[in-house]
């Protein structure tokens, strides 16, 4: 796994091999974890059973989660085909139907507006990071394998959702959150290269932990670290994941719900936090959401977001009919 830092990395790559990905993925978590989104952009869908099925048809597309106490109150999933989406190679930008990204002197802004299914339901959903403060690695290409960059893990975010059906709408909040936002790409299909996939993050109040671990893959991966408030990054040595408490889902799906990792800073200091996976907001045959709850070595308990991903079931043909469920094809 290649890791950059930067919102001058953020650009897209235009990737266009067999089962080339690319996404960029944003979310906000209020401080007492009641209200959550999440919202992700693709050029090339690794979820798409279209895409499984035939990896050269690539299309652009997105996902949008609404979350309160801990339980999905909206979902929308769905593509385009690429040329009615554009994707900015020299700068920040995504442009699709149902919304974008942008970067402007005003700061970051994402947006999603699309149906949840096919009954007339609807989702808006606005973030805003008025300043994002991130120090970037020099500008660099993707290399051969799977990139990830961390463009603006900890800045300050004002959120507006909606959820509107046929009558009318019937949901509107407003928070504020400090945001992650992260672009992940790649030049061949997840599947070749992971199995196994966990990462979180959580926003505390001096500094934003991050991890990402591929257990188990070809491209094997452990990386845990901080973002501090003036959005420098810095990667964690001696790291140790500890993963605990195994269970099994419905799906067979095989996960743990209590990840602890261990790390040494640039002063030699040791970082110790534990990810608590309790609450699961999404559930399928390859993959959990959870609005997780994390304990840190200085006694600090704060909310976040992580995720468990077997992203090597996504290469076997029975897993189609369950993506193709919620899935809404545009034209």
């Amino acid at each position: 796994m290649h890791v950059l830092t930067g919102i001058q990395n953020d650009h897209c790559h235009l990737l266009d091999g067999p089962g080339a990905y690319e996404w960029w993925y944003a979310d906000a978590l209020d401080a007492t974890g009641q209200w959550g989104v999440v919202l992700i952009l693709f050029r090339g869908m690794p979820m798409s059973p279209d895409y499984l099925a035939d990896p050269r048809a690539m299309s652009g597309g997105y996902a949008v989660s609404i979350y309160h106490r801990g339980v999905r109150l909206a979902f929308g999933f769905g593509g385009f085909p690429l040329e009615s989406c554009q994707f900015d190679a020299d700068g920040v930008g995504v442009s699709m139907p149902c919304g974008g990204l942008k970067v402007g002197a005003d700061g970051l802004t994402m947006s999603i507006d699309a149906p949840c299914g096919s009954d007339g339901r609807r989702v808006n959903v606005v973030l805003r990071m008025p300043e994002v403060r991130q120090p970037a690695s020099a500008l660099d290409e993707a290399s051969d394998g799977h990139s990830w960059v961390l463009s603006a893990a900890r800045a300050a975010a004002e959120v507006s959702l909606e959820i509107s059906e046929e009558h009318g709408r019937v949901v509107h909040h407003q928070f504020e959150a400090l945001a992650y936002h992260d672009h992940n790409l790649g030049t061949r299909a997840m599947s070749c290269d992971y199995r196994d996939w966990y990462w979180g993050r959580v926003q505390g109040a001096k500094q934003t932990y991050v991890y990402l671990f591929t257990r188990r893959s070809a491209d094997n991966s452990t990386w845990f670290g901080r973002v501090l408030p003036d959005g420098r990054v810095e990667r964690f040595e001696q790291v140790t994941v500890a993963l605990n408490r195994p269970r099994i889902t419905m799906f067979g799906l095989m996960h743990h719900r209590t990840i602890r990792l261990s790390g040494v800073d640039s002063t030699g200091q040791i970082h110790e936090v534990e990810c608590h996976n309790d609450s699961v907001c999404e559930d399928g045959p390859f993959y959990q959401r959870y609005v997780s709850s994390w304990h840190t070595g200085d006694g600090e308990l704060a909310y976040g977001m992580s995720e468990y991903m077997n992203a090597r079931r996504l290469a076997e043909p029975w897993i189609r009919p369950f993506l193709r469920l919620p899935w809404v094809v545009s034209s």
